[in-house]
């Protein structure tokens, strides 16, 4: 792991190295497809990122491990080159938060935001279009929507949009009644 401003400083390189938005996009799709790569591990057995930050090998047992893999992805030679910059950085543990700051950098970038809706039971298709077209009204930009269900939310919608929540359950609305009800 490396620091949350450290991981920004490399994604921000990285997201400076491309020239157009759809290099902007393929650089964002290699890095995420390399951390899912190195980030996989079967039971007993230690990731490729936990072998390429492990000091019982050599470093340039672990660089040419890394080559391998990389040349293998068939990554773009850009973030090929970038992911063993950060190797040779000893920043490779931190792949997965550069990862992570490059998307949401690109994905301001190109003027998307990601929304979490939260519902009681699954949502019909219209129903998340509707609510995700009044989002994208609301904030001008493209809205990404994740949904997940809570059952604990007895009924209505939580949607959280950056750091923003528009908590609409009946859970709240319960809670809010029985509080204005006690004072």
């Amino acid at each position: 792991m490396i620091p949350g401003s450290l991981a920004r400083r490399y994604a921000r390189a990285l997201l400076q190295l491309a020239d157009t938005p759809i290099q902007r996009e393929i650089f964002g799709r290699d890095i995420a497809s390399f951390v899912r790569v190195a980030t996989q591990s079967e039971a007993g057995k230690p990731s490729l990122l936990d072998v390429l930050e492990s000091g019982a090998y050599l470093v340039t047992e672990r660089r040419a491990i890394l080559q391998k893999v990389l040349e293998r992805m068939a990554l773009d030679a850009t973030v090929a080159k970038f992911l063993l910059f950060v190797f040779e950085r000893g920043r490779i543990n931190g792949a997965t938060q550069i990862a992570h700051q490059y998307a949401e950098m690109s994905d301001a970038l190109s003027g998307r935001v990601h929304a979490k809706l939260t519902s009681a039971r699954p949502l019909p298709a219209d129903a998340v279009n509707k609510i995700k077209a009044a989002l994208e009204r609301a904030t001008g930009k493209t809205i990404l929507i994740e949904s997940a269900v809570d059952p604990e939310l007895i009924g209505g919608v939580v949607t959280q949009v950056g750091s923003v929540v528009y908590d609409g359950s009946l859970k709240t609305q319960l809670g809010n009644l029985r509080t204005s009800l006690r004072g």
